[in-house]
């Protein structure tokens, strides 16, 4: 019986580490996207954009759906208009969630490291830490295989969207 709770609270852990981490990631994005625009920006959490089967919330100009389903939290997706912003300013965008996963590493990793008792925190923050350096090696990774939104949309991994608006910036796209 043992095992099997143990079990359960492993997944719950994985579960929770992966929402986390994914949350902040797009955060990352969608923070610059909120401050740059008028618009609203739209978080996806266990999806690339879609909204059913979702917890929803809407604080200010920023919803965020998140998916029922903890399976799904691997992943995400932050939605904005970029139609006024400037090269620049969507490089900062696309940069804030790999900025924002580093920043999540770190510091999950200051607190396991200045945490001096064993025991509940410790594991949550550890689990946090292992889910975060893996978002953060993938987040990092240019990768030109899009995956696609619900509406059919490609997405690049977002080094792979820097290297291309740096690329329109300098006009050789």
């Amino acid at each position: 019986m043992f095992g099997f709770l143990s079990l359960i609270a492993l997944a719950f852990l994985v579960g929770l580490a992966f929402f986390v981490t994914v949350t902040l990631h797009e955060l990352g994005h969608a923070i610059p996207a909120l401050l740059m625009t008028s618009d609203e920006v739209t978080i996806y959490i266990g999806s690339f954009g879609n909204p059913y089967n979702s917890f929803h919330l809407t604080i200010g100009r920023l919803d965020f759906y998140c998916k029922y389903n903890p399976l799904l939290w691997y992943k995400g997706c932050c939605v904005y208009s970029d139609n006024y912003l400037s090269i620049d300013q969507r490089i900062w965008v696309v940069a804030g969630g790999p900025i924002a996963s580093i920043l999540a590493t770190t510091v999950t990793w200051l607190l396991i490291s200045n945490l001096q008792q064993e025991g509940f925190f410790r594991i949550v923050f550890g689990s946090i830490f292992v889910i975060s350096i893996g978002a953060t090696v993938y987040s990092l990774i240019p990768n030109p295989v899009p995956r696609y939104t619900s509406s059919g949309y490609p997405v690049y991994s977002d080094p792979y969207q820097i290297f291309r608006l740096i690329r329109m910036k300098r006009g050789r796209y």
